[in-house]
């Protein structure tokens, strides 16, 4: 990519944005995302500008005049900026060596210009070719306990596209089953190596590393967060602590919609240069620990928090790179706020083999590689039912659950035709990584599916029949 390109399209936006005439509100928020997802996509992922225009801002619904926007796209290469403009909407990303994308509110922190991700000292070594997945390149042969042909017509499923009004642009999927990778399937266009938004799959990354410095007691689950806003005498917020942000019943008031620009959620990721600040000014709405309600503010004050461990900024920015080569994620970036601090919520990018090794730390219990990453018995507090008592087993700390807490039979747990024991990330647009520890699976997939059109428990099961 050479010079400076400018396009104009006439297009909807990915994000369901209302609809209602663009006014500065709605057209600020539509620029803010366009350029912060293109950005990305360009600069993170390496995809092409044609990519994410016919993927990310394809036509999700039929298109209404009042919000048929001319959206214009400025990319410079060797700035590695995006700026997007929408009416009285104007928004630039910019690009920094491993830190991703930012929109770009304020000056840019010079720490972060000159910031690039130091040149890692694997602790695992990079894939070679000849190893067998995690720690190398190459995948297995499905072992006899595995229909291979049931396998691959599951990943038929996955890629299948019954009705062109609403594509499903699923663009990878793994399968790991028994610690091996044995399935694994691209879309044209996408490859093992390239980083593909993870989006709220993104707060499992944010438990591993809040798990990560409670095993180092940097942190105490059992700890109030560091707001000094929340200590006033008579604050029920002062109540809150960690366990109950993991749980997403910290009791604050929060709406993610995302249909709303107003919303806290959109006005947290487009509009705030402190994402964490967003939530930490929102007022009591219950008591701590008595109602589950999903905040990504939550897991961005956790973010904070975890910068609170660190004198040094640049020893911030570096911990998820250490986390990242303890587990051999050697494609993964996690992305931060304008102000610096990590966007645990909803911006790690990574490869669909680099979730599965996320997933499959989660399988084994913390332990990858023989080496403990996670302190023992993280993993099974997170995914405890009793994690989050307020989300009726539906929810561990920032894991999504398929547990029946009440024991009253299967029909309340979200798959009551597979295991138990299955937990899964979960992000916008069809991001999934599902953990099956009785079948010992990992399952990744990654794609741009606008309304849930991706057929998750088909393939879910599709997949569990074809490894028993």
């Amino acid at each position: 990519m050479a010079g400076r390109t400018t396009i104009c399209a006439a297009l909807t936006l990915s994000m369901p944005l209302a609809c209602q005439a663009p006014g500065p509100e709605l057209a600020q928020a539509a620029a803010a995302y366009a350029a912060k997802v293109t950005a990305s996509a360009l600069f993170v992922s390496g995809r092409t500008l044609d990519s994410v225009l016919e993927q990310e801002f394809a036509p999700s619904r039929p298109l209404d005049a009042l919000i048929r926007p001319l959206l214009r796209f400025e990319v410079d290469p060797d700035a590695r900026t995006v700026t997007c403009r929408l009416g009285v909407g104007n928004a630039t990303a910019a690009y920094t060596e491993g830190l991703g994308c930012a929109l770009v509110q304020t000056p840019v922190d010079p720490d972060r210009r000159r910031y690039a991700r130091p040149l890692p000292r694997f602790r695992v070594d990079a894939p070679a070719p000849a190893e067998l997945w995690p720690r190398g390149a190459r995948a297995a042969q499905p072992g006899p306990e595995v229909d291979a042909a049931a396998l691959d017509a599951a990943l038929d499923l996955a890629f299948a596209e019954p009705d062109p009004r609403a594509p499903v642009f699923t663009r990878a999927v793994v399968v790991v089953h028994e610690g091996r990778l044995i399935a694994e399937r691209y879309a044209p266009g996408f490859d093992a190596a390239m980083p593909l938004p993870g989006w709220s799959m993104s707060k499992t990354l944010t438990n591993a590393l809040i798990g990560l410095h409670v095993g180092r007691r940097a942190l105490d689950v059992h700890g109030r967060p560091t707001v000094s806003g929340w200590r006033e005498e008579g604050d029920p917020r002062g109540g809150v602590l960690l366990r109950h942000l993991l749980a997403m019943s910290g009791g604050l008031a929060w709406s993610e919609d995302y249909a709303d620009p107003q919303s806290d959620a959109l006005r947290m990721l487009l509009f705030s240069r402190d994402h964490a600040e967003v939530y930490a000014r929102q007022p009591a709405a219950a008591a701590p620990g008595r109602r589950y309600l999903y905040a990504s503010g939550a897991t961005n004050l956790l973010c904070r928090e975890l910068r609170g461990c660190y004198d040094r900024k640049l020893a911030y920015w570096q911990m998820p790179a250490r986390f990242f080569e303890q587990v051999g994620m050697h494609t993964a970036v996690l992305e931060t706020d304008p102000g610096g601090t990590f966007v645990g919520s909803s911006y790690c990018y990574a490869s669909a083999r680099d979730w599965a090794r996320l997933g499959l730390l989660y399988l084994q219990d913390g332990v990858i590689y023989g080496e403990r990453v996670l302190p023992e018995g993280w993993v099974e507090a997170s995914t405890a039912a009793a994690a989050s008592p307020a989300s009726s087993g539906r929810f561990g700390w920032h894991i999504w659950l398929n547990r029946d807490p009440d024991g009253d039979g299967p029909a309340e747990r979200n798959w009551p035709e597979l295991p138990e024991d299955l937990v899964h990330m979960d992000g916008h647009e069809g991001q999934y990584v599902v953990v099956s520890p009785a079948a010992q699976l990992v399952v990744v997939r990654l794609g741009c599916t606008k309304a849930g059109g991706f057929p998750l428990t088909a393939f879910l099961r599709a997949v569990h029949g074809a490894c028993r």
